[in-house]
């Protein structure tokens, strides 16, 4: 009797306790726009949705759709709780739910909810009686609820628990742990495992190796509800919920293993890919790392690691994660595929190929594998054998894997079979069973694959319209399935799809629906949660939103707003890509764009924006900001009229062709990439409109490039070379402001790096260079390291030359480096890193900075110039393509002893010199070249440099027909064109 009297008394005061709360003061309620019953359907469904494993993702995206604002779901979460703690035990199934949306850490709802759902767990153990009535000790309910739906593990009495990092929570508690042994709740090889239990284990495991995961799943429950601390049992639920998509259950599975057996590194494998799943990388690679603590050769964790690191981007750290794998286990086939993976994303695709190949060696059925050796002999070419690989994929899965299906299309759609492509992505959309837990993804994504499809084709044939709307409905229909519970960066791919179709049909919804995933993706990006290199990877991804937006303002005739919102973008892009910071930085207004002009109304600016549906022409003068707009989808186009995408793939098809040619020199000179440039210019030069922009240019002399995309790959400077303008590039405006006072050293001191490659004429230009340096710090070629020239760099000079090869990697361009001795690379990013403000020029005279892909640029691209650039020195020299050694050589020289003159006369003006000693060397003939190179072997102080000079000079003099010419030998331009000044304007 007393302790009902006591239990009616508790009960009571909790109910007082909940009618006098005084909740934290909060911003002034909104009123509701919806009835309670509402609130509760919608909360109801996402609980459903938690139950059924979303990820963090799936939350957030169902939120989002939602349109309830954090203050609406506060507001009534509270009134919600207060019904449900009335009978806290008729409503567990319930709390269990909420505990677990509060582990998700998605906002405001998920920490209210997770404090409700412990208070019901908690008050039901207050409550709880035996059959005698008598009332039961506050055992852990959580253990008790962790019987298969609920595997929430939050103890009840700790409400901040909710809202850790699992993951330092779980190490926190590893840390304060003694030996197993001196744990009473770990399990011990002294203790007996029940052999029901036991039996039922080996069932599981034996499930799982079949394939059964539902089986296994029984199984492992059955077990643990037999004996609840067999830990073996909690890890192999966990990886049998892993491998079904319940990716939550599967972490709490893992959190329990650890709470039984603190010591154990196994169960951190599990639960790092569980929260991969789940998109907590950061947690996901620290529980790796805790593995790879406690055992540094474990092949799992250094997999996990390698896949997280794959996850953020950074592919060269993935590699070498999965290539250490493979060094303790060569038979390892996943880390074999994972590699193969992370090579296909390098763009190192024989590689790639054989990584796969190695797997499939290894294990002939892992469908993976064959669907990673697709994508290696897709990006190769090799489409037929692609498609084989995706079939073979499909039939060990039994058409149960969504990859090969959309990655099988592909292969047909760039074999030139587009209606193939578009019946494989049907028969997906048939044959893939909604069952599987990633169903929607699968079906949204290939929806997707078709709408591209259908767009990439109407662009290439005179059928515009009929493919340009089947690709809106196509997208439609892929945005519909992604929309409830909303999949985000899935969907906002789908709706950049969308919105690039509309646009090029004229639809008004376009800008409807570019408002819609321009919100949505900065909510992604603003998400705390979003870990900031994969904020980045969005950034870029997303590029072509941004470039929309611009569009829009210059449709609207908004030229001021729609040249700051490009500018903004092309400075964040050369930060973050540069050094990996995610931070905005202050991009300059219209006013002080202006103050580039320095009051000049000689000069002008020609600043592009390439956006997936058009070319924006901004001409900035100081008195005018004049536009010309030109969409790349013309849907009247004029007869034999090219588009420009059509232009660029035809030109970097033919450049990278050139690039692989290894055979003679005659047969490199008559390569059709260097015998059609001047006619393939001309056609650039009408495709970007250049006549109508030069009707802008009264009275100008000087100009400022600014391209954007693959526009930073080509000539600019040759289709304005009939009007004999000073031309000077600019990766954007605000490295022009930032070098508006920056002067010249008097010394002119130089720091050489020798060629480390034997090169005649790269020694020759090397040695004649330091003869007009009185203050010359030489690296020679033997002694041309990384280390030596990191070093050198660190001392102040004026001037660096470098002599060796280089090369620009359009996919990473981080990665694009220079190339010293022993092919050891010196990266832009690293290049970046170095201050560099003593440097007033960087000179990179290399065989090769060019163009290394076929790939469209997505966003800003900052190659070598720009990484100088961004690391303080104020002009940068540099090549767009593999360039001639004795005509760069030539030049070199030329426009040294140019800027040599200039010097001795106050008036340093490298962009200038580069156009002289250009001039020069397409108008030199032989006769004038002969005397050139005797004048200069007068004034060579090394006696072997000067040796070679007067042995090139005799060579020409010995040739009757050469000395005859009046054809300047080096006037193709090819030879000269090539070569580009970036930095400061007006000297």
């Amino acid at each position: 009797m007393f302790r009902q009297i006591w239990q009616r008394i508790l009960n009571l005061w909790q109910q007082i306790q909940r009618r006098f709360r005084k909740p934290v003061p909060p911003a002034p309620k909104p009123t509701p726009i919806r009835t309670f019953g509402e609130y509760e359907q919608k909360f109801l469904q996402l609980l459903e949705g938690v139950e059924q494993g979303w990820s963090r993702g799936d939350i957030k995206g169902f939120l989002i759709g939602c349109k309830i604002k954090d203050a609406e779901w506060e507001n009534w979460l509270q009134e919600f709780g207060d019904r449900l703690l009335v009978s806290p035990e008729t409503n567990l199934e319930l709390g269990g739910r909420m505990v677990r949306l509060g582990e998700m850490n998605c906002g405001r709802i998920s920490e209210v909810a997770g404090k409700i759902g412990r208070e019901l767990l908690a008050g039901e153990s207050l409550n709880r009686k035996d059959e005698e009535g008598r009332s039961v000790g506050n055992e852990n309910i959580v253990t008790r609820l962790l019987d298969g739906k609920n595997l929430s593990q939050t103890p009840a009495d700790d409400s901040s628990v909710g809202n850790e990092n699992i993951v330092t929570r779980l190490l926190a508690r590893q840390s304060l742990s003694a030996t197993p042994t001196d744990n009473p709740s770990v399990i011990t090889e002294n203790i007996e495992v029940n052999p029901e239990a036991e039996e039922l284990y080996n069932q599981g495991r034996e499930c799982y190796s079949a394939g059964d995961l539902k089986g296994a799943i029984a199984a492992y429950k059955q077990a643990l509800e037999i004996y609840p601390k067999f830990h073996e049992a909690w890890n192999g639920l966990g990886n049998a919920l892993n491998g079904f998509g319940r990716y939550s259950e599967a972490k709490a599975a893992f959190e329990k293993v650890l709470e039984i057996d603190p010591k154990c590194h196994i169960p951190w494998n599990g639960l790092g890919n569980a929260l991969i799943n789940l998109g907590r990388y950061s947690e996901a690679k620290a529980a790796f790392e805790k593995v790879l603590e406690i055992d540094p050769n474990s092949n799992p964790a250094l997999y996990g690691l390698g896949a997280t690191l794959h996850s953020f981007g950074r592919y060269s750290e993935a590699k070498a994660a999965f290539e250490k794998a493979l060094e303790i286990d060569p038979k390892f086939h996943h880390a074999w595929n994972g590699l193969g993976a992370t090579l296909n994303n390098l763009g190192r695709y024989i590689e790639a190929k054989a990584a796969c190949d190695k797997a499939l060696e290894i294990d002939p059925k892992y469908h993976n594998a064959w669907n990673g050796l697709g994508n290696a002999l897709k990006n190769l070419g090799h489409n037929r054998e692609a498609i084989a690989a995706f079939e073979k994929a499909l039939e060990i899965t039994g058409d149960q894997l969504r990859q090969p299906w959309e990655n099988r299309g592909w292969a047909f759609f760039n074999s030139g079979r587009y209606n193939e492509a578009i019946q494989n992505w049907d028969e997906g959309l048939e044959k893939y069973q909604p069952t599987n837990h990633d169903y929607r993804l699968a079906y949204g994504k290939l929806h997707q694959a078709k709408g591209l499809a259908h767009y990439i084709h109407g662009k290439q044939t005179a059928t515009y319209f009929d493919c340009f709307h089947k690709a809106k409905a196509s997208y439609k229909k892929a945005r519909e399935l992604l929309k409830s519970p909303l999949i985000p960066e899935t969907y906002v791919e789908v709706m950049q799809g969308l919105i690039t179709v509309s646009s090029s049909l004229g639809d008004p919804k376009a800008s409807e629906y570019l408002t819609e995933a321009t919100i949505l993706l900065e909510q992604l990006i603003l998400d705390n949660e979003t870990h900031p290199e994969i904020k980045l990877r969005l950034q870029r991804k997303f590029a072509g939103l941004y470039q929309l937006e611009v569009d829009t303002l210059v449709e609207s005739d908004d030229k001021v707003n729609a040249l700051e919102k490009a500018e903004s973008r092309k400075n964040f892009c050369l930060q973050w890509m540069r050094a990996g910071s995610q931070n905005r930085t202050a991009s300059p207004t219209y006013p002080k764009i202006r103050e580039l002009l320095a009051n000049n109304t000689e000069t002008a600016i020609i600043y592009w924006h390439l956006s997936p549906v058009s070319l924006t022409a901004f001409i900035i003068t100081l008195d005018n900001l004049e536009v010309i707009a030109t969409p790349l989808c013309d849907l009247s186009p004029r007869d034999n009229s090219q588009s420009l995408e059509k232009w660029l793939k035809e030109w970097k098809t033919n450049y990278q062709n050139y690039g692989n040619t290894t055979s003679k020199q005659q047969t490199k000179e008559s390569h059709p990439w260097r015998e059609s440039m001047t006619a393939q210019l001309q056609e650039l030069a009408d495709i970007l409109k250049i006549p109508e922009i030069c009707t802008h240019l009264t009275n100008i002399q000087h100009l400022i490039l600014i391209p954007h995309r693959d526009l930073h790959l080509l000539p600019l400077h040759f289709l304005f070379s009939d009007n004999l303008f000073t031309i000077t590039y600019l990766p954007s405006i605000q490295p022009g402001i930032d070098r508006l006072d920056r002067k010249p050293s008097p010394s002119m001191s130089l720091l050489l790096v020798e060629s480390p490659d034997p090169l005649l004429f790269a020694e020759i230009e090397a040695s004649a260079i330091a003869n007009f340096h009185l203050n010359c710090n030489t690296i020679s070629s033997s002694q041309a390291t990384t280390d030596n020239l990191k070093e050198a760099l660190q001392q102040a000079a004026d001037i660096f030359h470098f002599t060796g090869h280089a090369y620009h990697n359009t996919k990473q361009p981080s990665q694009s480096a220079l190339i010293l001795k022993n092919k050891q690379p010196l990266t832009s990013q690293e290049i970046a890193q170095f201050e560099l403000r003593s440097y007033y020029l960087v000179c990179l005279s290399a065989c090769e900075t060019g163009i290394t892909g076929k790939e469209e640029l997505i966003d800003e691209f900052v190659g070598l110039a720009s990484s100088f650039l961004a690391a303080g020195a104020v002009y940068a020299l540099s090549t767009l393509w593999i360039v001639d050694e004795i005509s760069t050589a030539l030049m070199m020289i030329r426009f040294y002893e140019i800027l040599n003159e200039q010097r001795c006369q106050n008036k340093l003006h490298p962009a200038l010199a580069l156009k002289e000693a250009q001039k020069w060397l397409r108008t030199i003939t032989y006769s004038e070249l002969s005397d050139w190179y005797l004048e200069l072997a007068k004034v060579t102080y090394n006696s072997g440099c000067s040796q070679d000079l007067r042995d090139e000079a005799n060579l020409i003099r010995r040739n009757n027909a050469k000395m005859e010419s009046d054809e300047p030998p080096y006037a193709a331009l090819y030879h000269w064109a090539g070569f580009t000044i970036t930095g400061k304007v007006n000297p």
